[in-house]
């Protein structure tokens, strides 16, 4: 029986001095882990409150932590660490995560000119040594969080994005990264956010309900550009003329999209857009003084933009475009309407512009004019080419004129009466002239000249009008050759599409 008493006895001290080993062990190795991951946060510009260590599971929590990674700053309730591998760190230095949850960060990213100050981060923290060794994280985890891009030196006009969820898969971050834009590299980044605000202009914003990465896709829903101001405070605070405008899409589809920063100029890609429902007011105020800065075309106005773009293909689906223009004084603006628009642009690149098979860029549009007409648009360019070569065709189904005096007498203060049967024109320009053909066919045509009021007829001008169009030209096509025009570079490419369409005109109208 002692025997027994004895084995007992020295069995529990056994356990008893085992155990105080392993509590031993364990607290000179957490408390080793923890000096080293303090040492490594202060080495790092990282402040923090309170440092937890689970030896067993190998993680940690950091509380309160705020990271200064080059352009950008963290800061969360608290870090969640999960499976950090010890023996890669005290072996090789290499820190290595499986997991690293944020709950609740705030991720400011400032531009390269931005100052210290608008992030509130002092010069002493700035000038800390940066990271040493390569950080690996398999995965990080962001939780209701919110990313601020400030895009000036103004947060008024910065980018902000709700983070209800964001996953980033295999993160690296290394010396070379911190000096980028974005200070880390990844393979994938899946994403929700459930509100995004951008202001784009003094008198824009634009906000997206949802957002959602998935892959390589991303889904938009909801996009709307808002004015600031009513179209009275908006022209009260213009010099010049300007366009006021709002828009709103119900869901954006883009299929295989990729982005990065090369420097301080982001780059977006993607196979295929798809853009459906959108809704596009512009107004402007044509009684306000001319804006005589230089107008580029589209192709000059891609190759010249600062983010790199390469958009294969984008379908734009059952669109409708309004355009308002206020020209005599005390009347309601013109107004000419495009409903049921569907669109195929084909090649929107200003990457690679030097290469011989640089693609061509194509436009196609179908929709409806003033609703009550069908017009087909067809337009090709070079976006690299430096002349600003182009060719635009189209065709118009037959409309009656009435239809069109719900722009033409508020606009231009003129009624007409009659009814265009077609329409079709088919030009090549540059950014100087065009030279093209047009066809037009209509019936019994006549204008009405009105005075000031916009509504009594003005008699004498009328009748001048009348005596120099031809009335009727049915089953007749009033073919124009060799129709020109001059672009006035002070207005947009729409202006000088209408300049040509109208010469033409004029010419089977007189």
């Amino acid at each position: 029986m002692k025997k027994t008493y004895k084995i007992l006895l020295f069995i529990f001290i056994g356990v008893l001095l085992l155990f105080a080993v392993v509590f031993y062990a364990n607290r000179t190795i957490k408390n080793k882990i923890k000096k080293g991951i303090e040492q490594e946060l202060v080495n790092s510009n990282v402040e923090y409150e309170e440092i937890l260590i689970d030896l067993i599971n190998g993680g940690s929590v950091i509380k309160q932590p705020r990271i200064n990674l080059g352009n950008t700053v963290i800061s969360a309730k608290q870090i969640e660490v999960i499976d950090l591998d010890y023996q890669e760190y005290f072996s090789n230095k290499k820190i290595v995560f499986d997991r690293i949850v944020f709950k609740n960060p705030e991720i400011i990213i400032k531009r390269a000119d931005s100052t210290n100050r608008d992030l509130g981060v002092s010069d002493s923290k700035t000038s800390k040594n940066k990271f040493k060794e390569d950080i690996q994280i398999k995965h990080v985890v962001i939780k209701d969080g919110i990313l601020k891009m400030i895009e000036s030196d103004s947060l008024k006009n910065g980018l902000f994005v709700s983070l209800n969820k964001m996953d980033i898969y295999d993160l690296h971050i290394t010396k070379e990264s911190l000096k980028e834009k974005i200070p880390f590299n990844y393979s994938e980044v899946s994403l929700k956010s459930d509100s995004l605000f951008y202001g784009l202009n003094a008198e824009h914003d634009l906000q997206i309900k949802n957002t959602q990465i998935k892959g390589e896709n991303l889904s938009i829903k909801e996009l709307k550009i808002i004015p600031k101001y009513s179209k009275g405070e908006f022209d009260r605070m213009q010099k010049v003329e300007n366009d006021r405008f709002s828009l709103g899409v119900p869901n954006i589809e883009i299929k295989n999209f990729k982005w990065r920063f090369i420097g301080d100029k982001l780059e977006l890609q993607s196979e295929s857009t798809n853009i459906d429902s959108p809704v596009f007011n512009i107004y402007r105020n044509k009684l306000l003084p001319d804006n005589n800065s230089f107008k580029p075309l589209y192709s000059q106005k891609l190759r010249e933009i600062g983010t790199k773009l390469k958009f294969e293909n984008i379908e734009i689906s059952n669109a409708s475009i309004t355009y308002e223009e206020k020209s005599v004084s005390g009347k309601s603006a013109g107004e000419i309407n495009f409903s049921n628009m569907d669109a195929d642009i084909a090649n929107i690149s200003n990457i690679g512009l030097g290469k011989d098979n640089f693609p061509k860029t194509t436009v196609s549009v179908k929709t409806d004019f003033m609703g009550a007409s069908k017009l087909n648009f067809e337009m090709d360019f070079y976006i690299n080419d430096p002349e600003d070569k182009f060719h635009f065709s189209g065709d118009l189904e037959g409309i009656a004129a009435n239809e069109m005096n719900s722009f033409l007498k508020p606009a231009l203060n003129i009624e007409v009466e009659g009814r265009i049967s077609s329409m079709f024109f088919n030009f090549y320009g540059n950014n100087t002239s065009a030279l093209g053909d047009t066809r037009l066919e209509y019936h019994d045509f006549k204008v009405e000249v009105l005075k000031k009021d916009g509504e009594t007829k003005n008699k004498f001008l009328s009748t001048i009008a009348n005596l120099i169009v031809k009335k009727n030209v049915a089953n007749k096509k009033m073919d124009q050759k060799n129709i020109s025009a001059t672009r006035d570079q002070t207005k947009s490419f729409w202006n000088f599409l209408w300049l040509c369409i109208r010469n033409g005109a004029l010419k089977s109208f007189i």
